[in-house]
């Protein structure tokens, strides 16, 4: 699969006139525009995603923030659109939402952002969790599916998954009239190539790996990152074994190691991770990179993890996320300080 160069670009596009640096567009996504002139270049780096050959970029861009933050009020359909035409220029070519993120706004965004993008990429939602909490039924995951795609403005999607599978149990998903039921059917009319999972009790979903052929993918959430390795322990060991793809959601701890820091310790979240937090920014303090592209990195240097999922709620956010992806890993030794406690 041939991929176009992506660049970071600032200059103005020869066929629209607007400045590609300041207001981002898809000047070299859209048939018949161009960019006159390019002063940086961004390369992003490419990995395998697990047996379905295609080739991801290592930062995928989650949609759980497009729509902006509770603090930060709720933004225009633009403002999305404008994270994900900044996220292709720079390469990223992977795009996961669902219907939950902002009751379908999310799913919105990506429906206007992709429209008319000519370059290869791959678009990932999920069933199970909305219009109906927790409804994992054979019907509903049907009538959530079209609901997806008449929000994301297509017939097909690129991979299905199921929404936060230990909400289901291995009765709901795997019984006849439930979910995958459903998504065999789909997959067999070409509505989605692939089957994917999300969750996070990793045993069933290891189980699940284990015990069946049908998912090419996994995501797990929280449970892989500066601050915890559980998903190392089973989940990732047997999606290696089984070549399914592991993708690693809010690499930073649901923002722990990044924004959300001084927040979420004031009011007491995540307190059973707090002398980890303080033990592994001792640790950063000698490092000549940021709390949030150390931990990015560190996921990166684990070869078995086929893409970092990044929700990010700006381009400040996306462009720091994606700076990282220049092939750099941290050092063994690091890696073993960092993995002692």
């Amino acid at each position: 699969m041939q991929f176009h160069t992506p660049v970071a670009q600032v200059g103005l596009c020869s066929h629209c006139g607007r400045d590609v640096g300041v207001a981002p567009t898809l000047c070299v996504f859209r048939i018949g525009c161009h960019v006159e002139s390019m002063v940086s270049v961004i390369k992003m780096e490419y990995r395998i995603f697990g047996k379905t050959g295609w080739e991801v970029s290592e930062i995928g861009l989650g949609g759980s923030w497009f729509y902006g933050r509770p603090e930060m009020g709720l933004k225009p359909v633009s403002h999305g659109v404008a994270i994900v035409e900044r996220a292709l220029e720079l390469g990223v070519n992977y795009f996961d939402t669902a219907p939950l993120y902002g009751r379908g706004r999310s799913e919105e965004v990506l429906g206007v952002a992709l429209s008319g993008v000519r370059e290869p990429y791959y678009l990932a939602t999920k069933v199970g969790y909305y219009p109906e909490p927790f409804d994992y039924t054979r019907d509903s995951v049907w009538r959530g599916l079209d609901a997806s795609l008449k929000r994301l403005k297509r017939d097909h999607v690129h991979l299905l998954q199921v929404h936060e599978a230990e909400k289901a149990e291995w009765p709901g998903l795997f019984d006849a009239g439930r979910t995958i039921e459903a998504l065999l059917e789909i997959q067999a009319q070409g509505i989605c190539d692939y089957i994917g999972l999300t969750g996070s009790d990793l045993g069933l979903m290891s189980r699940v790996l284990k015990e069946t052929d049908v998912f090419v993918s996994v995501i797990t959430f929280c449970k892989y990152d500066l601050l915890t390795r559980e998903a190392t322990e089973e989940l990732i060991p047997t999606a290696a074994a089984e070549g399914v793809a592991v993708i690693c959601a809010s690499p930073l701890h649901a923002g722990l190691l990044g924004s959300k820091r001084d927040q979420w310790m004031a009011q007491g979240r995540f307190a059973d991770l707090y002398n980890d937090l303080i033990r592994v920014e001792k640790i950063v303090e000698g490092v000549d990179e940021s709390m949030t592209r150390t931990a990015l990195r560190y996921l990166l240097s684990d070869n078995r993890v086929s893409m970092l999922l990044c929700g990010v709620s700006d381009i400040d956010e996306l462009e720091d996320c994606v700076s990282v992806s220049d092939g750099g890993q941290l050092s063994g030794e690091l890696i073993a300080e960092i993995e002692e406690g």
